[in-house]
């Protein structure tokens, strides 16, 4: 088979496509040129190597030689990667989502040639696809005016989802007003079965992570019940891979039992954050090996000879979703012989329904100090034979078809990696942790970042090819104050500084106080302004975030000013959907509970880790230096500020643990 034009392209979603008789070509000028010159609408189709319902309608639809033959006489057909373009696949899952349709992917959107949308969906069956194509091929030519007409009021539309409300900069913070939103996003708690009350259940990591947070403050014991029981539930169910680690995209019922079985870097690194936060608090034994082995997992898979990480691995091998983690009962019979009864009985094989044909998904409802306890074995006893156990089916998997691998690497996801990894180090001292977390910072450093102080998004076969989005700014900012915190190491905050500056300057909105997710040179019909947190946080709340901390840093009243600006462009959308804007929610938080500025200036003592663990929170701002503003009217000794009042100097470690956790 000849291919079409993606047959060049680096992208493993695009070089999916590559072999369809579809003329697939990349997201270009010229395409859109041509559009133009053969009078023809555009098919955008957007998707991901890892989704499963991209690989069913390719394989019903864009693979088949009559519907192949019909898009390439009637359209100019476009391919995008989603994860490489997150611009593009904002702005036509906003239009979308306009015309009354759930979004989702495989995400088909036609427009006209100057860009416009005038009708999407997402997967459609071969026959329904084929009447689209017909009636739009049709529509275009004969009512143009309509058409046009359509497209003029979309568009508009999409613009108009830019402007934001803004309440007064005297806006009063109360502890009240946070409570008030815990009341309304406690009515989605699911109390029983942890996460919220709906299906398919995404974890929701950021937005639990809020909720932990305000625990901090408020010691709110429904919150936590609700937070512990989210995280337990999570990780008995076929979510987690009990096998060889790492967390699968969402749950599709109500239990976590049955995962959609994609696993992505970015939910996999929140969710270790989480886990590390959670065992911070109650030192459940079960969270350390939750994190350890996702980060086994994540290593041995999707790390990249340059330090980096790639995306995720697919849900499909050979054609069949979820082949590679599921089990026969004769399978397990056969690789676990005397062992199979306690082990079908903990995972819950001998008494639960097979998930299909008479394959089972590992399940356990109950922790494995829970189950030893029946069995009269000790924990360490029991812990040693499920870990042979568990590598006796390991082995056995390894012989099977991976899923295969995007080998694609993000700035902003790795960020989120960096991140989870220090709070893996803070909570479980294992130094590994945070070497593996400065190795990332580095390749960002050396490869991600240009010389003109400007971002990278994507990284490919050892080059970078698309520029940063927000996203990969705020969160490679947040990741670096985190680092600075951590380490001592003063580049990482001037990183962050000089970074933050940049954003400043080329994703800047004059009209709002917040940020375009794509910089000034997009060429796109309508630049988004991210503001809802979703399963990764919005740019703007994370960059919001990021300008309150290093104002307090550098001493810039304009950008804690800037912080509370953009609050106040959410406010009352955070009234009404809290759980959705729970990144906001966190910032709000930082102007009810006092911040801490704490400058460890010892020349001679240093923190040990504990003293790290106590001192590292949402709420502390830690600096090291008496050349940042902050800590520069200081000499040596440790110092502490509060409520911009400066306390006398602390005498001692076990004084300023004393002061700043009172």
């Amino acid at each position: 088979m000849k291919g079409n034009l993606l047959i060049n392209e680096t992208s493993l979603y695009l070089l999916q496509h590559a072999k369809n008789p579809v003329n697939w070509e990349p997201w270009t000028d010229n395409s859109f040129k041509r559009a133009k010159e053969e009078n023809k609408m555009v098919l955008v189709s957007i998707g991901y190597s890892s989704c499963h319902w991209c690989h069913v309608m390719e394989h019903e639809s864009f693979e088949d030689e009559e519907v192949a033959e019909f898009m390439n006489k009637n359209f100019i057909c476009i391919k995008v990667d989603r994860e490489e373009r997150p611009d593009i696949d904002h702005l036509y899952m906003n239009a979308v989502q306009l015309m009354g349709v759930n979004g989702g992917w495989p995400l088909n959107c036609f427009v006209l040639p100057d860009g416009r949308p005038i009708y999407g969906g997402t997967y459609f069956r071969k026959e329904e696809w084929l009447r689209v194509l017909k009636a739009l091929a049709s529509t275009y030519h004969k009512e143009k005016e309509k058409v046009f007409s359509f497209a003029d009021n979309l568009e508009l539309e999409l613009k108009n989802q830019n402007i934001v409300g803004q309440k007064e900069e005297n806006q009063v913070y109360s502890e009240h007003y946070l409570k008030k939103l815990i009341k309304v996003w406690e009515q989605n708690f699911d109390k029983k079965q942890g996460g919220y009350s709906y299906v398919p259940k995404f974890p929701m990591p950021n937005s639990l992570l809020s909720l932990y947070h305000y625990s901090l403050g408020v010691k709110d014991e429904t919150v936590l019940e609700f937070l512990n029981t989210t995280l337990r539930k999570i990780s008995f169910g076929g979510m987690f891979d009990h096998v060889d680690g790492g967390f699968a995209r969402y749950s599709t019922d109500a239990i976590w039992k049955v995962p959609h079985f994609e696993k992505m870097l970015y939910d996999n690194a929140q969710l270790m954050e989480l886990y590390s936060e959670l065992f911070s608090l109650n030192g459940e034994k079960e969270y350390e090996n939750v994190v350890e082995k996702t980060f086994k997992w994540l290593k041995a898979e999707l790390k990249t000879n340059y330090g980096s990480y790639r995306c995720a691995q697919d849900a499909d091998s050979e054609g069949e979703e979820g082949a590679f983690y599921c089990w026969t009962d004769q399978e397990l019979r056969a690789i676990l012989k005397n062992d199979f009864e306690w082990f079908s009985s903990y995972f819950g094989i001998s008494n639960s329904k097979k998930w299909e044909s008479d394959k089972y998904i590992l399940y356990k409802n109950m922790s494995l100090s829970e189950f030893a306890s029946i069995r009269g074995w000790s924990i360490d006893e029991f812990q040693q034979k499920l870990e042979n156990t568990l590598h006796l089916l390991s082995v056995k998997r390894s012989e099977r078809k991976k899923p295969e691998i995007d080998t694609k690497s993000l700035t902003s996801w790795n960020a989120l990696l960096i991140k989870a990894l220090i709070k893996s180090y803070l909570a479980f001292q294992n130094e590994n942790y945070l070497e593996e977390a400065k190795e990332i910072s580095n390749w960002i450093i050396d490869y991600q970042l240009k010389k003109n102080g400007a971002l990278c998004h994507n990284f490919v076969n050892g080059s970078a090819s698309i520029d940063g989005f927000l996203n990969d700014y705020s969160f490679t900012i947040d990741a670096f104050i985190l680092l600075y915190q951590v380490s001592g190491e003063i580049k990482w905050l001037e990183y962050s500084k000089n970074l933050i500056e940049k954003v400043d300057t080329d994703f800047n909105s004059v009209k709002h106080d917040l940020y375009y997710f794509s910089n000034s040179k997009s060429e796109l019909i309508s630049r988004k302004i991210e503001i809802e947190d979703d399963v990764i946080p919005s740019s703007n709340s994370v960059l919001a975030n990021c300008f309150f901390q290093l104002g307090i840093y550098f001493r810039r009243d304009d950008w804690v000013l800037q912080s509370k600006k953009m609050l106040s462009c959410v406010i009352d959308k955070m009234e009404l959907y809290p759980m959705s804007y729970s990144n906001w929610f966190h910032l709000y938080s930082k102007f009810v509970f006092p911040c801490s500025e704490i400058s460890f200036l010892q020349e001679k003592e240093g923190l040990n880790h504990q003293d790290l663990k106590s001192l590292i929170k949402p709420m502390h701002v830690i600096s090291y230096h008496t050349s940042i503003p902050m800590s520069k009217e200081f000499k040596e000794g440790i110092f502490v500020c509060k409520s911009n009042t400066c306390l006398p100097k602390i005498g001692s470690i076990e004084e300023l643990l004393s002061v700043v956790n009172e």
